[in-house]
This record gives structure tokens, C-alpha cells and sequence, in this order.
């Protein structure tokens, strides 16, 4: 399966040369599960521009493949499904996200983001893109009800600034 990382310039430099490796640093209040890394078929962009370490305006997608066995579900999907929305730390660290793998398809579905652990991940390529631009275009609630409504759009969205067109080319649903 094919998905999307999103992050800054900076770490995909580093992740080109080093693969994936979860360190300390997080964007979010609340540190995602350890051990980890977050994919999206749709939300990677969104990532790209809110990451830490951010050099420049520049940010990165990195399209990888993952054996479909090779998933978990993603927290905010999880934390979702459990009725909260707005979580704490304390309340993610109470899920094993692998004792409840096989929500992965349905994180999938209904929020377009999985996880998956950095040995089981090959990197097809790496884009940079000016993220200052991406706002013109997208401006996301990451949240089952948004990926229901727009996830299309995102997914498109996500496919173009792969493939290396402009983002303010983006203008239509592919």
C-alpha cells in the first residue's frame, strides 16, 4: 500500500539518509505512540507544513509502501472511536495500539491515516514543496467527519504536490 509521511525539510533530509527513526520530537501536545510512524493518504501536506525543525517554508512528503499487515490504526482515530476527540496524554498512553491492530483498515477508511513500525516501511521518494502556499488550497480539521466529506480532495491534493506539480495548479477533484 502506498502512503504519504508529511514532515519538514529538515527531518526528511535526515530521513532520506537515516530511514525512519522516532525520536523526542513531536508537533502535538500529546506525544504520539512510541516507536511509530504516522502515515495519511490524505493529510500529509497538512503535516508537512506544521512540523517542528522547519528550516524554511519548505516541507516534505514522503510517499512509502507498507504491507497492508504491516498497519495499526493511528491514535486520533482510535481516541475517536473511544468518544474523545480532545485527549490527553494519559489517555492515549492506556491504548496498545497493537493489541488492536486490525482497527487499521477502519482508521484507514474513516480517518485516511495509519501507522506503522519504521522496519516495515520502504521509502519510494521524497518531495519538497513550499508550504506557505499550501493555505490556498487546504486548511484541514483532520477528523472522521472532515475525511468523509473532503477526503478526495485531500487524497488528490496529496498525489499532486507528490508528483511535483504547483500547488496553486491545484484547483480542482481529479
Amino acid at each position: 500500500m502506498i502512503l504519504y509521511h508529511g514532515t519538514s525539510d529538515h527531518n526528511a533530509r535526515k530521513i532520506e539518509k537515516e530511514g525512519f527513526v522516532p525520536d523526542e520530537k513531536y508537533n502535538w501536545k500529546v506525544k504520539s505512540k512510541e516507536g511509530f510512524v504516522y502515515l495519511s493518504l490524505a493529510y500529509a501536506p497538512f503535516y508537512a507544513m506544521t512540523a517542528k525543525n522547519r528550516s524554511s517554508n519548505k516541507g516534505a512528503i514522503i510517499g512509502v509502501e507498507v504491507s497492508e499487515e504491516k498497519l495499526y490504526p493511528e491514535d486520533d482515530f482510535v481516541m475517536y472511536q473511544l468518544g474523545l476527540p480532545k485527549y490527553t496524554q494519559k489517555d492515549l498512553d492506556k491504548i496498545n495500539l497493537v493489541e488492536i491492530k486490525l482497527l487499521y483498515k477502519e482508521s484507514l477508511k474513516y480517518m485516511g491515516n495509519a501507522c506503522a513500525k519504521p522496519k516495515d516501511i520502504k521509502i519510494l521518494g521524497v518531495r519538497f514543496f513550499d508550504t506557505s502556499r499550501l493555505l490556498l488550497v487546504c486548511d484541514p480539521v483532520i477528523s472522521p467527519l472532515n475525511y468523509r466529506i473532503m477526503g478526495e480532495y485531500y487524497r488528490n491534493l496529496t498525489r499532486w504536490i507528490y508528483g511535483g506539480q504547483l500547488i496553486e495548479d491545484f484547483t480542482r477533484f481529479e
